[in-house]
């Protein structure tokens, strides 16, 4: 089983840059800071603007990470080996929001478990395939190959034949 994947927080300043960018705003910049201190109540606003356009409501609403964290690059830093992504996690050029019930066109659940974007792969297989070639690069050995070398049946050896005796009587 595969460790826990760090995902940070999201702070609500990189969520408004994020619902600005989808709604098309061109100052993304300075209408953040004409709202900072009230960002909240700003997100609000622009996520009811956004599911109107989404055709769906606030609560269904989902950030998604494109391309999905664990498929971007990591290097791990510091002390306390904390994990950073490249792109970084929390970057509101690779965020986007989405619908989440499979219900809706372009759904965040339909991306991340059925078929991806666009027909492509799943977020989920795509993640099980670059964790599969990885698992080939560092040339791991699969526990039955384990298994057998330790039997006593690794190349060269013979084990037990492989037809059955022949009978001993003479037939008359």
């Amino acid at each position: 089983m595969m460790a826990k994947l760090y995902r940070p927080s999201i702070p609500v300043e990189v969520r408004c840059r994020v619902a600005l960018r989808q709604l098309g705003e061109m100052w993304v910049d300075k209408a953040v800071e004409a709202r900072r201190g009230h960002l909240g109540a700003y997100l609000k606003d622009l996520l009811a603007n956004l599911s109107d356009l989404l055709g769906c409501t606030p609560a269904d609403l989902r950030l998604d990470h494109d391309p999905p964290l664990a498929l971007r690059p990591q290097e791990r830093r510091g002390l306390g080996k904390k994990t950073y992504y490249t792109p970084d996690a929390n970057d509101p050029e690779h965020l986007l929001y989405r619908p989440h019930g499979t219900q809706f066109a372009g759904s965040h659940d339909v991306k991340t478990r059925i078929r991806g974007e666009h027909g492509q792969f799943s977020d989920i297989v795509l993640i099980k395939r670059a964790r599969r070639q990885e698992k080939k690069k560092r040339g791991k050995i699969s526990p039955k190959a384990k298994i057998r070398s330790r039997s006593g049946f690794a190349k060269g050896k013979t084990g037990w034949p492989k037809r059955g005796f022949t009978n001993r009587k003479a037939k008359p």
